[in-house]
């Protein structure tokens, strides 16, 4: 983020500040001529300041009088109150739900075109493997499959990584239930913990499938996970490629 970024942010979160204090100021002083001009103010500052930090996901290495500025223009503040009670609205969405087609048309132009477009969304999403199974799924499993083909289109790429952990998981265990493993123990029950993969993949899979999910799990997603490294795009590819691949098999053999 550059200097003059910051700066125009917090000169921006500044006259936010200011324009709160002046409708609460002219609410004290029954000055209600001049309040729905001030609100309007409010409101303009409002979505700048706004758009500002949401195409940021961090704003670093600042002094700490800039951390509490910007900390409390993300807050509510009297004037958010106030509209709340004219308008019978507390949604924290009531602020957007007022920003105009053309205002929400240059914002999304702005966060949202300015690093992809339809065009690579499509392209990345022609790129990804579908599952095709003859059994149905859980609705969170499937869920978590369309989200990791979700982020690869929009280029999250690290955040596919970890999902593809979870769809491991999910479906480590989906296979577990319908083998009966998670009942109650008997003699012919096999005991294993739901919160650990390697006994998970050991009751549902063997040879080379359970080898496959193992280094997903373990080699490529565990290191995202926790933090230890990033991913690019073509390795995302090749994991989300390998992940579908293996639940794919998983329930191709399964044999309860």
């Amino acid at each position: 983020m550059s200097d003059e970024v910051l700066s125009k942010l917090i000169e921006d979160a500044a006259a936010l500040v200011e324009a709160d204090r002046r409708v609460v100021e002219a609410v004290a002083k029954s000055n209600f001529d001049s309040l729905e001009t001030l609100v309007a103010d409010f409101r303009d500052v409002w979505v700048r300041v706004h758009a500002g930090l949401t195409a940021l996901s961090t704003v670093e290495a600042v002094d700490h009088e800039t951390q509490e500025l910007l900390s409390r223009v993300q807050r509510k503040f009297p004037t958010d109150r106030l509209i709340e009670v004219l308008e019978g609205n507390s949604s924290d969405d009531a602020w957007f739900n007022e920003v105009s087609d053309k205002e929400v048309w240059n914002l999304g132009h702005q966060l949202l075109y300015s690093w992809i477009s339809h065009y690579e969304y499509v392209r990345n999403m022609f790129k990804v493997n579908t599952v095709i199974l003859t059994t149905t799924i859980p609705p969170t499993l499937r869920l978590f499959i369309d989200e990791a083909r979700n982020c690869f289109a929009l280029e999250q790429h690290n955040a596919v990584i970890s999902l593809c952990r979870t769809i491991l998981e999910a479906a480590a265990k989906d296979l577990c239930e319908r083998k009966g493993l998670f009942e109650k123990a008997s003699d012919k029950i096999v005991e294993i913990n739901s919160k650990v993969f390697n006994q998970l993949i050991n009751a549902v899979a063997t040879g080379s499938l359970k080898r496959r999910a193992v280094k997903i799990y373990f080699r490529d997603a565990c290191p995202v996970v926790h933090g230890d490294r990033l991913v690019d795009g073509a390795e995302a590819l090749r994991v989300l490629r390998e992940t579908t691949g293996v639940v794919q098999e998983l329930y191709s053999t399964f044999k309860a």
